[in-house]
């Protein structure tokens, strides 16, 4: 009888593992899909890659310990339930990215309602497994009651945790950036990432401000091309449009500047840099405009990509309260990039 405790043990143990381990790699296929790169340009060492394996790493080790310790008697009940979940929303970001969703039209927080949903399930993802995650850990310190819901209390908690960390990373990175340390030369150009568009396709004070910087340092002689970036929303202008526009008004040289009207995201708009402008012209040096908090998560992904580039801040004053609504929807921006590269 006890021997075939063992085997059903071991059996579950090795079935859970393989699980997890197969779960990994798919996590690292669809964070490495979403930013258009291939497996064979996996890299363990970027943080985010690092926070995925720790935390299945924690979460095989909690596992072989409440199947293998004598002196824990283990509830396990809702493991592999909360364990088929968390698999089946995983699936179902994969699948929602392939689909064409129908809430493109929807947009909050400067987002499509596609990029929300998938980014909603990205998140469950992420809770359901700090709460097996816990759950597991919960019967390895032996605690019994209410353990689901502490489990899922401390994945709400772990989740914040993150929210903070990310927070503070960005407020530590966004004074840093120097145009003293812009690389000296003739073949610098400045890609200005697009921003919300006014009604009658006028630029927010956001968008002016990037596209402001970027006349300013062209009038200055510290780069030699503008990049306009940005796609439209619903019954407006692209974003590069608009801004090119602002510069004409303004009675601007058009001369050195180009648009690009496809892209729809950060994501994109790094992706842009690599495919297009980094890739068919040796030796350029990108100075990427855009608010300070924003910069930081674009170094981030820029890193993801391997690619070099250099940041320049806008000049846009912020007040304390739209500062702090625009930091905070940022890190957890930035999370989103970490778990997932999205």
């Amino acid at each position: 009888m006890i021997k075939n405790k063992k085997y059903n043990s071991s059996k579950s143990l090795l079935l859970f593992i393989l699980i997890i381990l197969v779960s990994l790699s798919f996590l690292y296929f669809i964070k490495y899909q979403n930013q258009s790169l291939s497996l064979s340009e996996f890299n363990l060492l970027k943080i985010g890659n690092i926070i995925n394996l720790f935390f299945h790493f924690i979460l095989i080790l909690g596992a072989f310990i409440i199947f293998y310790s004598k002196s824990i008697q283990p509830d396990i009940k809702y493991l592999f339930p909360i364990l088929i979940i968390s698999q089946f929303l995983l699936i179902s970001v994969y699948v929602a990215s392939k689909m064409s969703l129908p809430f493109d039209d929807l947009y909050y927080l400067s987002q499509s309602g596609n990029r929300l949903f998938i980014g909603i399930l990205f998140s469950l993802y992420q809770f359901t497994f700090f709460v097996m995650m816990f759950y597991i850990w919960g019967n390895v310190f032996k605690l019994k009651n209410l353990l689901v819901i502490r489990s899922i209390l401390n994945a709400g908690w772990i989740m914040l945790f993150f929210l903070v960390l990310s927070f503070v990373f960005i407020i530590t990175k966004e004074n840093s950036f120097e145009e003293s340390d812009f690389k000296i030369g003739k073949n610098n150009s400045a890609v200005v990432l697009g921003a919300a568009v006014w009604s009658k396709n006028k630029p927010s004070p956001t968008l002016a401000a990037r596209v402001d910087k970027a006349i300013d340092l062209l009038q200055r002689g510290k780069i030699d091309a503008i990049y306009l970036t940005g796609g439209n929303a619903p019954g407006e202008l692209a974003e590069s449009e608009v801004a090119y526009n602002y510069i004409k008004k303004k009675n601007k040289n058009v001369v050195n500047i180009f648009k690009e009207t496809n892209t729809k995201s950060t994501n994109e708009q790094i992706q842009y840099i690599e495919s297009s402008l980094l890739t068919n012209e040796n030796n350029k040096n990108i100075i990427v405009i855009s608010d300070s908090y924003h910069l930081v998560r674009i170094i981030e992904i820029s890193n993801f990509h391997n690619i070099q580039i250099q940041v320049a801040p806008s000049d846009l004053p912020l007040s304390f309260e739209k500062a702090l609504y625009f930091k905070v929807r940022e890190a957890l921006a930035l999370v989103v990039f970490w778990f997932f590269a999205y």
